[in-house]
């Protein structure tokens, strides 16, 4: 399929050509000492914590990182290539809260946290388990990441995400894939992860990402550099002023990560949007953040690099008419403008804030939809049905047609969840509204979750990892 462009290419020359002037004359504040002495190393000029970047050095390092690459699953038929024509949906992310209809908005527990882990492996359209679906508050901090990763690996064979808070984490992560995936040097050919690392905005990086990042550079894991501006707080409230931060930020840490070790497979993440000028608050649901996706989509294929953006995106407190259509009109513009990596696709409410268990089920429904409209259509003689047109003839009918038997299985999307029949069929079912059929579907998929198969030596080291983590 073609993809919708907001801007043109002119246009987009013209925000690139502004970015590296920003990079090269206002730059960008690094606090990490290591991550400045690289610079300086590569030519940039520091003045304290503030990094100059000359545009011969960016557009260098940019063109080191891989168009695309593969996640590889504990299980091969989940490998997920990312970057090309491809979509790979990815659960909610860093929501300490939790909600469900039967017990309300709590604050997330590691069972929640198990809990999405299970239904992003069960899901036909989840394609990575997640990373920090849920902040699970009922343990101790300093134990969370090794909890998450322990879950990711073993409730599920699809590729994960691992932590994206700092450098110790992030060794933490490889070390404890390592168990199960092998050596770091086999890893680096077949990663079976990613992260996030995301900028200090307005056009700055902290300790922790800076060290996320190098870490994670180091050993060729794959990671998302991704910035998150607020068009109006803490970015220009024009798009097109946002995009310059937003790329500044972006393309300073895939610079950083290429001057670590060339070819590091990583993402352009954009996931800017707007100010709520009525309360000075970010907005997730706005128009804006769904014309950043397409801009984002745009920028990533403008430096020939894979890219995230858009998600089931909404401001809602709660699974309603808000929810439904700021969710869609995110996913939309993402399946629509070309982007290769969605994070937050299942589960989102309330700007991040909040996980919710039966959003999981409609968004993954969402995302059925929208794979079937990427998946786009090849005119053939078989499907363009001159044949059956002409014996079905005017007044005929196809319901009964050969042609029909033969192709609508893969020619048309069949929901998992029931909303097409009749008003009468409907109600001798009970009425269910989309949400109710949600709740009872996500209980239902826990209730007959199985854990995959783990090969018994590698389960009982990572065990024995975990366990010792938590007797520590």
């Amino acid at each position: 399929m073609n993809f919708f462009e907001y801007f043109s290419t002119s246009e987009l020359e013209k925000i690139h050509e502004a970015t590296l002037r920003i990079m090269e004359t206002t730059g960008l504040n690094f606090s990490y000492e290591p991550a400045r002495n690289l610079f300086a190393e590569a030519g940039c000029k520091i003045e304290g914590q503030r990094v100059f970047f000359p545009k011969k050095l960016v557009e260098e390092q940019i063109k080191k990182a891989p168009s695309q690459f593969t996640l590889y699953g504990r299980n091969p038929e989940k490998n997920v290539t990312i970057g090309g024509n491809n979509m790979t949906f990815v659960p909610c992310y860093g929501a300490p809260f939790v909600n469900d209809m039967d017990k309300g908005r709590r604050k997330g527990t590691l069972k929640d946290f198990n809990n999405f882990a299970k239904l992003a492996y069960e899901s036909p359209n989840m394609d990575i388990t997640g990373g920090n679906m849920t902040e699970p508050n009922d343990i101790r901090v300093d134990n969370r990441n090794a909890e998450r990763i322990y879950s990711s690996m073993v409730l599920s064979d699809k590729p994960f995400m691992g932590a994206g808070t700092g450098a110790k984490e992030a060794r933490q992560t490889i070390e404890m894939a390592s168990i199960v995936f092998g050596s770091t040097k086999e890893m680096a050919k077949k990663p079976p992860f990613i992260s996030i690392l995301c900028s200090l905005t307005p056009l700055g990086y902290d300790d922790n990402m800076c060290g996320g990042i190098m870490e994670y550079a180091k050993a060729g894991m794959p990671q998302l550099i991704s910035s998150l501006a607020i068009a109006g707080a803490t970015s220009p409230v024009t798009m097109e002023g946002t995009l310059v931060v937003q790329n500044a930020e972006i393309l300073a840490g895939i610079t950083l990560s290429q001057l670590v070790r060339e070819g590091t497979p990583v993402v352009f993440a954009g996931s800017s949007s707007a100010t709520a000028m009525r309360y000075g608050t970010l907005s997730i649901g706005a128009p804006e953040m769904a014309i950043n996706t397409a801009a984002t989509a745009q920028m990533g294929r403008f430096y020939n690099l894979p890219v995230r953006g858009g998600g089931a995106l909404t401001d809602s407190k709660t699974i309603d008419s808000q929810a439904a259509y700021e969710s869609m009109m995110s996913m939309m513009m993402a399946t629509m403008s070309g982007i290769n990596f969605v994070l937050h696709s299942a589960g989102i409410l309330e700007s991040y804030i909040t996980a919710s268990y039966e959003k999981f089920i409609i968004d993954d429904e969402i995302c059925g939809m929208c794979k079937r409209i990427k998946q786009g259509e090849e005119i053939t003689v078989e499907k363009l049905a001159e044949d059956a047109i002409r014996e079905a003839g005017p007044g005929g009918e196809y319901l009964t047609h050969m042609h029909t038997f033969k192709h609508f299985k893969q020619a048309l999307y069949t929901p998992v969840m029931d909303g097409r029949d009749n008003f009468t069929s409907w109600k001798s079912k009970g009425g269910l509204t989309m949400e109710h059929q949600a709740n009872a579907r996500y209980k239902k998929i826990l209730e007959n979750y199985e854990e995959p198969d783990m090969d018994n030596n590698i389960r009982k080291d990572i065990d024995a990892y975990i366990n010792a983590v938590r007797n520590t």
